[in-house]
């Protein structure tokens, strides 16, 4: 890490430099998000302010990691963030000159914002409880640590031709999506794993073609790096829009990729030496069990340890907020937190003694399944988004409230403000994605839904698009919807097979 920093640091100069260039206006806003992407920032709409992605490795937030969001914050009056898809947090409203100072300290801290954006390695994903779940296969973050190391020490070596994403699954929960990513490692319960390669949401999106079965995990940098090469090599430099690896399914075809997958994988043991070995995680504290697990609590496979489940609305947490969390867990042994690809926290590592002080400094994240919706940042802060899908959420969970519809009813939506899918719309019950719908010949705000999405490994499918929604009837939507639901006195997943006349009625008075 010491030679990556000072590598990295050596760069900052010219950041800097691009930086004030863009603010003087004399290089274009596409110019400079081309540029500052790979330093993972971009300017926000309107090029005033500015938004830095911190990398949290995994998704895991120490205590120290957390202490240094709070302080730069306060430093540097940045009040609102956001948690992203990609298990990392977005610093938003960041003045120009605050981001090479916050990402030299953020270095020194071991938090990385190279290649949180642009064409890079992105963060590498793991299952949330990974190492605390009682149903993992076995504990997959020191692998996906490992690969994160790996990925961080090439990301200024390559140049690719878009973003690549890596994930870790301790489970047939899929929460980070492995096998639909650009390369996954699914963990079987033999001490293997699983890998996909070439998946990808977006336009055109991919499962990915399974090219390796049961593999022993002490090769998965040679599979890291064969998936790095390939996309080298058969990527396409020239057109972005088909610029993900996978568009290698449409230029090489699945048996293509099986076969120079398995050939280069071979020639990467031959010649490296990338074989990974790690230690198991061993969580020494020892906690007290509890009589009743409340709602938002889950017990762990370690004795007398719990982790509390918290949702922050939107994804988006204030300054206030992080420095509450911190007062909380600050004292606590081995608490740590983790940020989930669906914008929770999860405080783990909590005796039962423990569990009650956090659930009553979190009781104002959402208060059931629906109110767990996901959004990305949306269009009034990204310059490339098309909808504020941000604030569509905001106002729908206002909207519903009143109705106090019991746990169920309502699912999960995703919600992601145009085409590139940050808030992963295509593997929702309910997705909506931005979009413009013509209302005699005039143009109009609008989101296209999909349904019956689902990541679950045993389930994976991508939604299928049933139409065109206004902005302006989504809350009318969910309001009759959700009371439909009520009515019949069931659950929307119930609900929807049961009642399917219903349901298309629903959608064709709305789409």
């Amino acid at each position: 890490m010491n030679t990556l920093r000072e590598e990295l640091l050596q760069e900052l100069p010219e950041f800097e430099r691009k930086t004030k260039q863009f603010i003087q206006k004399e290089i274009s806003m596409k110019e400079y998000k081309g540029y500052s992407g790979g330093f993972g920032s971009y300017a926000q709409r309107g090029g005033e302010a500015f938004m830095l992605r911190l990398r949290m490795n995994q998704g895991r937030i120490t205590k120290e990691k957390l202490k240094f969001i709070i302080d730069q914050c306060q430093e540097h009056g940045v009040v609102r963030t956001h948690c992203t898809t990609c298990q990392t947090v977005q610093l938003h409203d960041v003045r120009p000159e605050a981001l090479t100072p916050i990402m030299k300290e953020a270095l020194e801290k071991d938090i990385v914002t190279r290649g949180g954006g642009g064409d890079y390695p992105r963060n590498v994903m793991c299952s949330v409880l990974s190492g605390l779940d009682p149903e993992e296969a076995f504990d997959v973050y020191p692998y996906a640590k490992a690969a994160g190391e790996y990925l961080l020490s090439i990301v200024n070596k390559y140049s690719l031709p878009r973003k690549l994403k890596v994930a870790f699954s301790n489970s047939k929960a899929n929460e980070v999506h492995a096998n639909f990513r650009d390369l996954g490692f699914i963990a079987n319960a033999d001490h293997t794993f699983d890998v996909y390669c070439c998946g990808g949401l977006g336009n055109n999106p991919m499962m990915g073609v399974k090219v390796g079965d049961h593999i022993d995990p002490k090769d998965i940098l040679y599979y890291i790096n064969t998936m790095v090469l390939m996309f080298m090599e058969h990527g396409d430099y020239q057109n972005r829009a088909k610029a993900r690896s996978r568009y290698l399914q449409m230029s090489l075809g699945k048996d293509r990729i099986v076969e120079e997958f398995h050939e280069k994988v071979e020639l990467a043991k031959k010649y490296l030496d990338h074989d990974v070995h790690v230690e198991d995680v061993v969580i020494q504290k020892e906690g007290k069990e509890l009589d009743v697990i409340p709602d938002r609590v889950i017990k762990q496979k370690q004795s007398g340890l719990y982790a509390v489940k918290y949702h922050p609305l939107c994804g988006n947490m204030s300054l206030d907020k992080w420095k509450e969390l911190y007062d909380v867990v600050q004292d606590m042994d081995e608490v740590e937190l983790r940020l989930t690809p669906q914008e929770d926290i999860y405080i783990v590592n909590l005796s039962g003694d423990e569990v009650q002080k956090v659930l009553e400094h979190t009781q104002d994240g959402a208060h059931t399944t629906f109110e767990t919706s996901v959004s990305c940042i949306g269009a009034s802060t990204c310059q490339v988004g098309l909808r504020d899908s941000n604030n569509v959420l905001k106002s729908l969970i206002e909207a519903l409230r009143p109705y106090e519809f019991k746990e169920g009813v309502l699912p999960r939506v995703y919600i992601s403000g145009c085409p590139s899918s940050c808030g992963t719309n295509q593997i929702g019950a309910i997705g909506l994605q931005g979009f413009t719908k013509l209302v005699d010949k005039k143009p109009y705000s609008a989101f296209k839904m999909s349904v019956n999405g689902s990541s679950d490994l045993e389930d994976t499918q991508f939604g299928k698009e049933v139409g065109l929604i206004l902005e302006s009837d989504i809350n009318d939507f969910f309001i009759e919807l959700g009371t439909l639901v009520s009515n019949a006195n069931a659950t929307f997943e119930n609900w929807q097979e049961e009642n399917a006349d219903q349901w298309q009625a629903l959608l064709d008075k709305y789409l």
